[in-house]
Parts: structure tokens; sequence; C-alpha cells
């Protein structure tokens, strides 16, 4: 309850700001509202919003779009855990958790010691809230409702999606599937699970929902609404109970239902057109509500409450255990002696309830946070979680990431907010000390190395050169020296004016987001100094040569130039929609992506003229909050959403490997990456080559070459990092090789 009061006081100083008349006026006034909507369940973020006339980031129409420009070629959608259901069976229980844009199918098992085994993982079109699983269907909320077949627990297999604009809540009974969603309740016949078949409608409006005989209640902050639905072409309302409602369950003749006011209510539902309180119970968290069918007496909600509901017009509570973080389902596995919480950013909550009386936290597992941050290093993506931690990643192969270990924060009430890597050493913010070093030579097992004394704040972001780490903090800039990770020291420091964001490091330079935009000199690791400011918030950042290109709140996306860092100033700007707070920008070649609600793809090839490439987009499972560029691909930190690895499509000359058998490439430069130099093989000694960017223009007198008796030497120091195509002109060998430069 403490969290809770917490919340609606946070959310109710928010509003005092400004907020209910708009957007929040300033970065500040954002961050606590965002804070404050976090720690509400979705249906309860939803419901706020809506109440105040507010735009609702956390619940998009997920119709599809045709985009192009880039291709998502691979998801990690581990995110806060919202809701869990299970199957079980005489012979296996299976656990399945709804968590960021994806739903995680697990085994249950519990002969020796409690095991939760991972099995599956969804990757759903958006956030998720309810999942259901009805025999070998099993159904998740995405915006709309998605269907699958998990006959084959291993490979669920999607048969359907019902795109329906902005669901809020669904059930399924038999064949029937039940939806409420912004101004309207519709049922639809799932005889056939790949074609379901609208039957009837009516104009009421739930944000949660339970559907038991013939009757259909919806919880609003208007009342809890009860339908007739036993002619499913023609539901209507028969009564409305006056509660601003948070969670529904019904079992026979009764119907409970916990309430904003921190009560569970009991009412006699015999006849739906005249129910009538029976009891109530005071102090009660209810965001989610379980009367196993197998039990009689007992009631549970998340917290986790122990309710026995043996007499109805006294309901008492029998046991109560508070599990760790912000909990928003729940379900009971009595033959298991087992409650599972579905817990925002623990992930599942396994509850020992041998004793009702006393239960007991046994494990929690799948934890995920918000993605703030994200940095690849030797195939491997560290993922800043906030409270979840620090999460690895195999990105080894970019169309399947895999978790591989997590420097875990459950239970310390800690906060991740930027990682950076290098070998076996990953650094993290943290909150005290204000950075971490992790020893990850096992990815699987990252141990505590260290910690930097003396740091100001928690860096926001991090780039590592060399033996330094540079941090972006709130109101300061520091460099701590990491020659040995297992004692990083703390050897300079600047102020800056304000909130940090992110940054970006070119040779001696740091750039820096901040309430008013900053630059750094960091030659002297020991003496950084501002050197130039830029009276704009930006939000994102990217530096190619004498061009930073930032995102801007409210305004799109910026070119400045930074040739003279002492006076940077505006060569042109463009504004975008959908890029309000969550933003941030990766530079390749000629093409601009800017990453807020979607990604823009802007044509950057003469700042003074930023132009929007018609018809280029990406829209996200969730709001992006960072992108990194590591050759060849994209990664964007999709907040609630996990990552997406992103491949850019939008080339102006075609990369002949795609089209080709690799046997008849002849063409090749290798390394690739390349630094400075690079070889070229393949071609007759009269050959030439020529370079082209991602844009097709010519660059190749940007590039000088020495030819040997087997191949040319390619000089590329003045080619910017990027990705380019090297095209033979040689008549027996007209091959095109892509080239990454570093």
């Amino acid at each position: 309850m403490t969290r809770v009061i917490s919340v609606l006081l946070g959310l109710g100083l928010v509003a005092s700001l400004g907020v209910a008349i708009g957007f929040p006026r300033s970065f500040e006034e954002h961050a606590a509202l965002r804070d404050s909507l976090r720690q509400m369940p979705r249906w309860e973020q939803v419901r706020w919003l809506a109440k105040r006339g507010l735009p609702d980031p956390y619940l998009r129409d997920c119709t599809p779009v045709q985009d192009s420009g880039l291709r998502c070629v691979g998801r990690w959608s581990y995110g806060p855990s919202t809701w869990v259901d299970i199957r079980a069976t005489p012979t296996d229980t299976i656990v399945f958790l709804s968590r960021g844009s994806g739903v995680s199918i697990v085994r249950f098992r519990s002969q020796d010691s409690l095991r939760l085994d991972l099995l599956a993982d969804i990757n759903s079109r958006s956030l998720t809230g309810r999942c259901q699983v009805a025999d070998t269907l099993l159904y998740v909320n995405s915006g709309g409702v998605e269907c699958y077949d998990i006959h084959d627990l291993a490979s669920p297999i999607l048969l359907n999606w019902l795109s329906l604009p902005l669901i809020y809540d669904f059930f399924v009974v038999d064949t029937f599937l039940y939806t409420s969603s912004r101004d309207s309740f519709r049922i639809f016949s799932v005889a056939n699970p790949a074609r379901p078949r609208p039957l009837g409608a009516c104009a009421d409006s739930g944000y949660v929902m339970f559907v038991s005989g013939s009757n259909a209640y919806l919880g609003h902050q208007a009342g809890l609404f009860i339908l007739n639905v036993s002619n499913p072409a023609s539901p209507h309302r028969v009564n409305r109970l006056g509660y601003d409602v948070l969670s529904i369950s019904v079992r026979d003749t009764l119907l409970y239902f916990g309430t904003t006011e921190f009560a569970l209510r009991v009412y006699n539902v015999a006849d739906p057109a005249i129910p009538f309180p029976v009891g109530s119970l005071s102090g009660i968290e209810a965001h989610d509500i379980y009367l196993p069918p197998t039990c009689d007496t007992v009631l549970y909600t998340p917290k986790l409450h122990v309710i026995n509901i043996t007499d109805p017009a006294n309901p008492r509570q029998i046991g109560f255990v508070d599990c760790p973080g912000w909990d928003y389902g729940v379900r009971a596995l009595l033959a298991l002696n087992y409650a599972l919480v579905a817990d925002y950013f623990k992930g599942v909550v396994a509850v020992n309830v041998t004793s009702p009386a006393a239960p007991v936290v046994d494990t929690m597992a799948f934890a995920g946070d918000e993605a703030l941050d994200i940095t690849i290093d030797n195939r491997k993506a560290y993922l800043a979680s906030y409270h979840a931690g620090l999460q690895i990643l195999d990105v080894t192969d970019p169309t399947k990431p895999s978790y591989l270990g997590c420097y875990d924060t459950a239970g310390a009430s800690r906060t991740v907010k930027s990682a950076t890597a290098r070998d076996s050493f990953a650094f993290a913010s943290w909150n005290v000390p204000r950075m971490l070093s992790i020893d990850v030579t096992n990815p699987r097992h990252p141990l505590r190395a260290a910690g930097c004394d003396g740091m100001f704040n928690q860096p926001e972001d991090m780039v590592i050169r060399d033996s330094l780490v540079y941090c972006a903090e709130a109101n300061r800039f520091q460099i701590v020296n990491v020659a040995r990770p297992r004692e990083p020291v703390l050897v300079g420091s600047c102020n800056l004016p304000g909130y940090s964001g992110k940054m970006d490091m070119q040779d001696s330079l740091a750039y820096v987001t901040n309430t008013v935009f900053s630059i750094v000199n960091a030659a002297d690791p020991a003496g950084p100094t501002v050197v130039g400011n830029y009276g704009a918030r930006i939000q994102g950042v990217d530096v190619v040569d004498t061009i930073l290109f930032g995102t801007a709140p409210y305004t799109g996306l910026l070119a400045l130039s930074v040739a003279d860092p002492t006076h940077p100033y505006a060569l042109d700007s463009l504004p975008l929609t959908d890029t309000i707070w969550w933003t941030d920008v990766v530079v390749l070649g000629s093409r601009a992506y800017v990453g807020g609600e979607r990604v823009w793809i802007v044509d950057v090839s003469d700042p003074n003229d930023l132009r929007l490439i018609p018809g280029a987009s990406w829209t996200p499972p969730y709001l992006i909050e960072r992108m990194e560029y590591h050759a060849p691909y994209i990664y964007a930190a999709c907040l609630e959403a996990g990552v997406c690895i992103l491949e850019s499509t939008a080339v102006g000359v075609t990369d002949a490997s795609r089209d080709q058998p690799a046997a008849t490439q002849f063409l090749r430069v290798e390394p690739n990456p390349m630094r400075g130099s690079a070889r070229v093989t393949g071609i007759t000694p009269a050959g030439r080559i020529r370079v082209f960017d991602v844009a097709g223009r010519d660059v190749t007198d940007r590039v000088s070459f020495v030819r040997y008796p087997d191949a040319l030497c390619m000089e590329g120091d003045r080619l910017p990092g990027g990705i380019y195509f090297v095209k033979s002109e040689d008549s027996n060998t007209k091959n095109v090789a892509k080239l990454i430069k570093q």
C-alpha cells in the first residue's frame, strides 16, 4: 500500500505542475511523470492518462505498417513482467509469463528443489498484457489479440493476430473471445482460432475483464459494468456498481473485486440485475485476484495476500508476504504448494504457500526492466536494465539473440542506467558506489570486481576509449582510469549545467546532451573543461566529422556545425512527429536514423538541407531509448520492449553478396571491418575498383591504393566511419563487396 500511496502522491504532484493541460513543460517534469507511471500496472497507466486526456505511449495501435528502409532481423523481448498463467496436467506444469514485448514459456519443476526451465520465447507485436492459455492455444494481448498453437511448447506457431484498435483486455471461454477496447465490448467466435468471427458488440468499456457463465464484468474508473452475454450477438449492460475497479474474479454467484480504495469487496450476483454487497476487507492492494478452482476457501492477490473466504461476509487475511518489486499478477499451484507472482522487474516470483499463514518467497527468475542503454563488444550485448541489473546477451547470431547471464540487482534496490564493456570487463552505473567494474570473463556468471569511489552521480551514459571511461552524469562530467579494471580510479572531473542524458566521443571531445548542450575537451584526463555550449536541450547525439546530429524534444532532428567546438551553431532542423522525449540518433553515411516512437530515416548528405526520406520508417514494439551502431547492425534499446536488432536496407548501391551464391564472389576486402587500410583481392593486375557510400555516391577520391602483385592495398584514413561498397570494374570480375569502416 505504501508504494501505491507514494505513486498517487507523485502523480498528483506531476499533475499540479501542469501535466494535465498537455505534455510536461520540462524534462524534469517528464521524468517525474514517467517514473510515477512505470510503478503502475499497464491498465492503471492507461486509465490515468485517459482520464486526463493525455497522449498514451503505453498503449499503441499495432496495425501493421508497410515500412521500408530498416528490417528487424532479431529481437530479445525481455522486459517488465505483467501477467502470468499456468497449464497444469498430471505430469507437467507449464508457466506462461508476459514480459516486455513477449511471452516466455517455462516448465515448472519442484520435485527436489524448485526449477524454472525456459522452453521458448514468443516475440509479440507490442507490449504484452494478459496472456491466457486454453488447452493447446495461447492468447496474448499485444494491442490486438494474438493466438498461438502450443502443441509443441518449444515451437509456438502464430495462428492469428486479431487487429482491433487499442484492446485494453480480453477473456476466452470455450470457443468465445471477449474483448474490451476504448469504446466497445466485442464478442468473437474462435471455434476456428485461425479465423475469429465477429458475433456481437455494445458500447461499453473496461480496463480489466472477467467472464463467468452468461455474464461479463468490466472494470473501469467509471464503475464495474455487468453485461449479459447469453446471446453473443446481442451483449447488453444489466447493471453498474459505482467503484473504481482494479481487478475482478467470479466464483459461482459471488463477485470479488479490488478497488483503488485498497479494499477487496464481495457481491452476490445470483441475479446480475440486482447485485448486493456481501462483505469486504480493507487494506488490500489487489491488482489481481486469483481463486484456485480446486479450493473454495482461499483467495490470492499478488502482493501476496492470502485471504480466507470460507465466510464471504467476513473475508480474513490469514497470510502475507511482501514480494520484492511491483506485483501485478498471480496464479497458484496448490497441488505443488506454490503461488506464482508476475513481478514488474523481478520476473516471476515463486512463493511457497505450504503454510498459507506464513507464505515464503522461494525464488525469482527472468528479471527484466526498462532497457536504458546498450553496448556491443566481442559479439555480446551489455544491456542496462534499470532495476534488473546488467543483462548480457549473445548476439553472435543477430537473428536469434540469446540470454547469457546477468549481474542482478534483485533485492538490492539498485538501478543500472548505463553500461559499457571492453574485453573481459564491463562497467555499469550503480547507486553506491556510482560505478561498478564487473568481471565478465564468464558471461554466464559475471562477478563484481570493484567499485569506483568519489564519483558525483550515477553515469547516465558512458563511453570507453583505451583505458579511460568517460561518464556523463547529472551536473558533472567525470573520467575514470580503468587500466587496472579491478582498481578503477577517478582521475578528472568538471561541472555540467544540469541533467545529462547521452554522450558521443570524437577524438578528445565529448558531446554531452544536457540542460544546455555541452562540449567538453577531455584531452587532459586530469582536467576536462567545458569549451562550448549550445542553448537548447538535445536528447540524442551522433557526431560525424565536424557535424553534430542531435534529436531535440518536440523539434526532431538538428544539424549543428562543431568545426569550432567553442562556437557550435545550427545549420538546419527537421521537425519530426513521435520524437517527444524518448529519442536517439545514429548516422550511417548519408542517412540518419532517428528513433522515438518510430525510426525515421533522414537524408543528411547536405547538413544545411535535412530531408525526410518519404515512406522510409520502422515502428518498434515500444519507445526507443537508445540506439547503438555496431557494424553492420543498429541495436535499439526499446525501454519496456527489450532489444531490437536492425539492418539498414536503404542503400544506394546493390550489395551483390545478397543476390549471388557465396562461391561466385571473387572480390574480397580484408580485414573487414577495417580501421586504416585493407587488402583488396580478386581482381586482375590491370583491374581497378571504385568505392561508393550507402547513398550511391562515388567516394573513391577519399581512398588511395598501392598495387602489389596479388592485391591492392587500400588506404582509407580519409574515409569516415560507416558502410561502403567496393565495386570492381574488372571485365573478368564484376563484383561488389561490402566494406565497414570503423
